[in-house]
């Protein structure tokens, strides 16, 4: 009989827990981890000189009446930037603001990245995906006031599709966002009415649809403003559809 031999795997080493205290009050208490990154002195010396280059550009004077406009320059590839090794957050930390402002979560390379918590000292709190530093992905936003948005984030800002529930009113804005503004969908008042077009300053403006909650018929309406931006009426037009 072959004998069959067995080994034993050590489980993965965690990454080594500490706390660190900064000079401007901050605390992180978690997960950290010796890493190989671009050193950051290098990497600011090339971001300033890129800016410059682009601002050089942004100045330079434009090609006379009849003159072909000079090409656009080629895009060029960032450098190999020399490598530093450093300990950064790496793992899972609680990382407490001077401010007031707690996060929880995941890190990569010292930044919030993945799954994590963020609370803020006036009650809202954010929970869901960051990507380096930011709130980006899904998530879902309770505010102070009562109000819950649930969908797509890019930069900390509402940004992609999702649903902001106003507590007050009961009432919903569903479908698109861009750069924490609410742009194109649904306003959905707690009866089951809705108006469905495009918005500004989170107002609906230009034809939409009008739904009635109660009957489900369908007919294009237009909200009416004062001078000071104040609502002043609800103009149907068209014919009504029925509904289902």
């Amino acid at each position: 009989m072959i004998p069959i031999l067995t080994r034993t795997m050590s489980p993965p080493r965690p990454s080594p827990q500490g706390t660190m205290k900064y000079p401007n009050g901050d605390t992180y208490e978690g997960q950290y981890a010796k890493l190989e990154v671009d050193d950051p002195a290098a990497v600011a010396a090339y971001e300033a000189e890129k800016a410059e280059k682009e601002a050089a550009a942004a100045e330079a004077e434009p090609p006379a009446e009849g003159d072909d406009p000079a090409p656009a320059p080629e895009p060029e590839a960032p450098p190999e930037f020399p490598k530093i090794t450093t300990s950064l957050r790496h793992g899972t930390g609680k990382y407490t603001f001077a401010s007031g402002v707690v996060y929880e979560g995941d890190y990569v390379e010292g930044k919030k990245q993945g799954a994590g918590v963020m609370t803020f000292p006036d009650g809202g709190k954010y929970e869901g995906a960051f990507d380096k530093d930011c709130m980006a992905g899904e998530g879902v936003f309770n505010y102070p006031s009562g109000d819950v948005y649930s969908g797509a984030f890019a930069g900390n800002k509402k940004s992609g599709v999702g649903s902001y529930m106003f507590k007050a009113s009961q009432s919903q804005f569903i479908g698109e966002w861009e750069d924490g503004e609410f742009k194109r969908g649904e306003w959905v008042l707690s009866d089951g009415t809705s108006w469905k077009g495009e918005f500004e300053g989170g107002k609906p403006v230009g034809e939409g649809v009008q739904t009635f909650g109660r009957t489900g018929n369908q007919q294009p309406a237009t909200y009416e403003y004062a001078d000071d931006g104040t609502m002043t009426a609800l103009k149907f037009s068209g014919t009504i559809r029925a509904g289902a």
